[in-house]
């Protein structure tokens, strides 16, 4: 796939989007000038937009902190967060052009979001496209909010009314490869009939509220009497069906993270430096699933920063993910905890698995 160059649209010119890199949770995401010590006055506001609950960027990602530098400084206010949500998923996606980087595509962007990734509106749109010159040899799109006052195509820029983040990521990407970045969760099935069928009674519907609730406990009780019947299996097996653990090592030289290996249910140590690792289920449900990083540095530092924890509901071919960071300074062994539990609807555990494996970084590492 092409690279793709970013440009944050504003009043006095085009910002370049130069490079996005993972940061510690420990810390707060923030916005700097081409590689300065210092961050720019709207980082609270670009953390608040990255970290979860309020954020967006770490629920696409399953990271929480960033620094982002740019080619020059943005000013404080919300058009700046398409753009940047874009540069988030590109980056992911391996397209993000950085500054010598030649760009199959040049995007100009601005526009706000919700956190329902729609885009909203912002002031002086025009005036932000004619500040743009254009760059050469690059296909390059302006994209703005759906609803403004219409912008003609002008000195080799598309204007592209755009309304959600989907949409300009499906023009970028194409449409399946935008999808794994705003994953869609299919309604309840209460919900579809009430959109559907709007002049529903309320005796039907009650009559589907008790067959739903029904069904609900029937499964609910097959279920456990499997999670029962195999529990003494699945133990010995280390969680092995409801979690999958991945570990990304990190280089001992370079400190740089490498690819997440998929670590198999036997194994019970990995030896080496990490830079993180990731979670997940695949079974349809609602489940709610934690790690957490422990060890000896757990006495001097804050726990609550290597401990997460998120509850969400997943459809049969989503994948639940969740990552948590490993403290890169420490050399002694760790433990890292994962557990999954499937909730039933009145969100108790009907079934329940934990992984824990013994990490031992070794004391080799020089960064």
């Amino acid at each position: 796939m092409r690279l793709i160059r970013v440009l944050i649209a504003t009043t006095r010119g085009p910002v370049e989007v130069q490079n996005i890199a993972r940061e510690n949770p420990a810390v707060r995401s923030v916005i700097c000038v081409g590689g300065a010590f210092t961050a720019l006055p709207v980082s609270p506001a670009y953390d608040a937009f990255v970290r979860e609950p309020t954020g967006v960027v770490e629920r696409m990602t399953g990271h929480p902190v960033y620094r982002t530098d740019v080619a020059a400084p943005i000013e404080a206010g919300e058009s700046w967060q398409l753009g940047m949500f874009l540069a988030h998923a590109f980056q992911l996606s391996g397209v993000l052009a950085k500054p010598d980087d030649v760009a199959g595509k040049t995007i100009l962007v601005t526009g706000g979001l919700d956190r329902e990734l729609n885009v909203t509106p912002v002031s002086h749109v025009a005036e932000k496209l004619a500040r743009a010159d254009v760059p050469e040899q690059s296909e390059c799109m302006f994209f703005y909010p759906h609803g403004a006052e219409t912008i003609a195509d002008t000195d080799g820029w598309k204007s592209l009314p755009v309304a959600g983040a989907l949409e300009a990521l499906e023009i970028c990407l194409g449409p399946r490869a935008a999808e794994r970045f705003v994953p869609h969760q299919r309604p309840l099935f209460w919900k579809e009939i009430v959109s559907r069928q709007r002049r529903l009674t309320a005796i039907i519907l009650a009559g589907i509220t008790i067959f739903a609730l029904f069904f609900a406990a029937f499964e609910g009780i097959v279920r456990w009497s499997s999670s029962t019947d195999n529990n003494t299996q699945d133990s010995a097996r280390n969680g092995a069906g409801l979690i999958s653990l991945s570990i990304a090592s990190r280089d001992p030289d370079s400190g740089e993270c490498g690819a997440p290996v998929p670590i198999s249910a036997d194994v019970k140590t990995f030896s080496g430096p990490v830079c993180f690792s990731r979670m997940s289920v695949a079974e349809r449900g609602e489940y709610r699933i934690r790690m957490s990083v422990t060890g000896a540095f757990s006495n001097y530092v804050d726990q609550s920063r290597y401990s997460r924890e998120i509850q969400r509901t997943t459809d049969g071919g989503d994948r639940l993910v969740l990552q948590i960071d490993f403290p890169y300074w420490v050399s002694k062994p760790v433990r890292l905890d994962a557990e999954a539990d499937l909730l039933a609807m009145d969100g108790l555990p009907i079934r329940s698995r934990s992984r824990t494996l013994e990490v031992i970084p070794g004391g080799d590492a020089n960064y």
